[in-house]
């Protein structure tokens, strides 16, 4: 597989883009945690998991499907009849969304003490925001249009900042406040650039078919692996939240925000290559060795300077956030080389490999998040991530050399 120019331009825009989307993450972060405090901004955080959690619950597979269709395709016309398939899969799979919501809303106060249901059915359609915005991000990347993604991942986050500043000026803001101005933004740069990719809906009964076939032998083996490993480390937010309080729910959630540099090198890179990887043998061995050798850097720098930085930008009430963070921090080192793996198999169809991974890593978590939270609180679903992550590294390697090893004397 060549890496030509305009890959490597495409590598550092959208490299560049997460840089700036992480600063404007943290800038996010920093803000919110000002103006809401460490308890709303912990019902906050209780209240994104629940969304991220359904949202992770009701595409079974389809957005998976249409991204390797999308990437594979050569066809034009093809190609934005897929995108308008998207498009009605989307509002179908976020309505589904919004009843499990409000189904959800009425059962908390049951299994919970934080009073939110009513929060969540006032602003359920911010489900469409939240499944847009992930399901939007694959879509672009089978389309390879990585300067649309590089402006996915940054100007919503800046116009929140700059908006909800400016009515902060005039106005209290409350947790309300922020659900409605970050994820209507969202929703409505979601609808622009869905505007601009100019869906087609001319959605026959071939290519129905074809998007089925496609979800039978990759999307939903996706999907499955999905619920089993991605979905089940949202019940770190639950079993948190139930054993302890929304307030620890903030400090987990934050740290996670705090280590997220560590998955920006291998997943730029597994994003950038996602096309080419359809239709190549291996992962090259640059690829590898940037994305060892940057994670490395990445997290030198994160241990000389977490404190310092932290601390200069919240408050002391955030204080255990980074204790936990130099901890958290190895799992998602471990992850971030996991991705990069998943991408390569993910972009040649090895959806139930990556089935198979992802329930062996969700039985990790179920099993952590339920009972070591319990016992041990916060560090038990630290403890849970590392082993996690590290287990989902091993056998995306593993999975890997196996799939490679016939091509080894062609």
């Amino acid at each position: 597989m060549n890496i030509d120019r305009e890959t490597i331009t495409k590598v550092m825009a959208m490299y560049g883009s997460s840089v700036v989307g992480i600063i404007l993450g943290f800038s996010i972060s920093i803000f919110n945690t000002s103006i809401l405090g460490k308890e709303a901004f912990g019902d906050y955080k209780f209240i994104e998991t629940v969304f991220r959690f359904i949202a992770s619950l009701v595409s079974v597979g389809i957005f998976i499907s249409i991204t390797r269709m999308l990437a594979i395709t050569k066809d034009n016309l093809f190609k934005h009849n897929l995108i308008g398939f998207f498009v009605l899969s989307l509002i179908a799979a976020s309505f589904i969304g919004i009843i499990l919501l409000i189904a959800f809303s009425y059962l908390e106060p049951i299994f919970f003490s934080n009073n939110l249901g009513h929060i969540i059915r006032k602003y359920a359609f911010i489900i469409f925001a939240i499944l847009g915005n992930i399901s939007l991000g694959e879509v672009l990347k089978g389309l390879n249009k990585i300067y649309t993604l590089a402006i996915l991942n940054s100007i919503p986050a800046a116009a929140y900042l700059i908006l909800a500043n400016m009515y902060n000026n005039y106005n209290t803001i409350y947790l309300e406040d922020v659900l409605l101005i970050y994820y209507g933004l969202g929703l409505i740069f979601l609808i622009f650039i869905v505007f601009r990719l100019k869906p087609k809906f001319n959605i026959d009964k071939s290519l129905f078919k074809a998007v089925l076939n496609e979800n039978s032998t990759n999307g939903r083996p996706i999907y499955y692996g999905s619920l089993a490993g991605v979905a089940t480390t949202n019940i770190a937010g639950f079993t948190i939240s139930y054993f302890l309080n929304n307030t620890q729910v903030g400090f987990y959630t934050l740290a996670m925000t705090v280590c997220s540099p560590l998955l920006i090198v291998p997943s730029v890179l597994g994003t950038t290559f996602f096309k080419k990887f359809a239709t190549s043998e291996f992962i090259p061995k640059k690829v590898f060795l940037f994305s060892i050798i940057a994670t490395i850097i990445a997290l030198l720098i994160f241990f000389l300077f977490i404190e310092k930085v932290f601390l200069l930008f919240y408050s002391k009430d955030y204080f255990p956030v980074i204790n936990i963070a130099k901890v958290l921090i190895f799992g998602f080192m471990l992850h971030g080389y996991g991705d990069l793996i998943n991408r390569f198999l993910g972009a040649r169809g090895k959806g139930k490999i990556l089935r198979n991974v992802a329930f062996m890593v969700g039985f990790v978590n179920i099993l952590g998040y339920l009972i070591l939270v319990k016992y041990f609180g916060v560090m038990g679903a630290i403890i849970t991530s590392i082993v996690a992550s590290g287990l989902y590294l091993l056998m995306m390697y593993y999975y890997y050399l196996k799939f490679t090893k016939k091509y080894k004397y062609v």
